[in-house]
């Protein structure tokens, strides 16, 4: 089969269209013939070596397409079933991918309303958004929420989400006046700014008050600013570190100020308690199958994963690059 490969760390140019073995499914696992891949940062930073997956390997952490055929144990999906997942082992820039049972979602019933371009683009981003504003951020009714990479495949997500949980304010924050004008326009923020408008706009827009919750997949200079930029009782929420520039907090800067700094890793999640996100991928299918939110995709043929890659890291991207596999 076809597949997208990397045989050691480094830039896009080390993505190479290879021919591979078909994968068998394992116990507790599906294989599935792939229509579509999502692309996430995430894959850039295995393939630079940010994160070691182990050479050689084939990228891709979610997909969608129709069951190949099932592992032993398998017991809710069959073959021929249309199925989106995450494929947390990578894989998903190929053919045929595998993915466990639990991190699987058949689409079926109202589920059967996804296109598969969008089927694709939810499963590693959308669980996310709803996940670090539902169970982490813990949103209530009214509160203000700022969006880092606000036009990207989270961000986009929490977005609507925020409002669909009654967020009272939605921010975003974004690389460049075009991203800003893009998220304003298409995914519902209140005001979209730039990182550099940061400490002057947020205190404008909340009465100098702060956000009630700050969503950070970037890290950098805006991390180390996040608690300034949080009301009393404020949540930082770290799900990324786009920039590779963390920020260390000491304990008491959290007494003395009264905010709180929490984390989410679905990677993390998915082995210790995969049934939490499996119920964190139905509810982001369902939000899409209803119309809750929307995801704005872009497709590009299997073999432009370079391409795709190359303006991630520009940080030239809005919305969500999908791979189209199946001729």
């Amino acid at each position: 089969m076809r597949a997208i490969r990397f045989d050691s760390y480094g830039g896009p140019e080390v993505l190479t269209l290879v021919d591979v073995e078909v994968p068998e499914p394992g116990a507790g696992e599906v294989s599935i013939d792939v229509e579509y891949a999502g692309v996430n940062f995430a894959e850039v930073m295995f393939r630079r070596g940010q994160f070691q997956p182990g050479t050689p390997h084939v990228p891709g952490l979610e997909v969608t397409g129709t069951v190949r055929a099932v592992g032993e144990g398998v017991t809710n999906l069959r073959p021929g079933q249309r199925v989106a997942a995450l494929t947390l082992a990578g894989g998903g820039y190929a053919e045929v991918a595998v993915a466990r049972e639990r991190l699987t979602v058949a689409l079926d019933g109202e589920l059967d309303a996804i296109p598969a371009p969008v089927a694709a683009a939810f499963p590693c981003n959308l669980p996310v958004s709803w996940a670090i504003l539902h169970d982490v951020a813990r949103v209530r009714e009214g509160e203000s929420v700022l969006v880092l990479a606000g036009a990207g495949g989270v961000g986009s997500g929490a977005a609507q989400i925020a409002r669909n949980l009654g967020a009272g304010a939605v921010h975003g924050a974004v690389s460049s006046a075009g991203k800003a004008a893009f998220a304003k326009e298409k995914f519902g923020y209140d005001e979209v700014l730039t990182y550099d408008e940061l400490e002057q706009r947020i205190p404008e827009l909340t009465g100098g008050r702060g956000v009630d919750i700050l969503l950070d997949s970037i890290g950098g200079p805006v991390r180390a600013k996040a608690l300034d930029l949080l009301a009393p009782l404020g949540r930082h929420v770290v799900y990324g570190n786009a920039s590779q520039q963390d920020h260390t907090y000491e304990a008491n800067q959290m007494w003395y100020t009264a905010k709180t700094v929490a984390g989410y890793n679905i990677g993390g999640l998915a082995d210790q308690q995969p049934d939490l996100v499996h119920g964190h991928l139905v509810e982001a299918a369902r939000q899409l199958a209803t119309g809750a939110v929307r995801i704005e995709t872009t497709e590009l043929a299997l073999e432009d994963a370079v391409k795709a890659h190359e303006i991630l890291e520009r940080r030239d991207s809005t919305g969500k690059f999908v791979l189209r596999v199946k001729a």
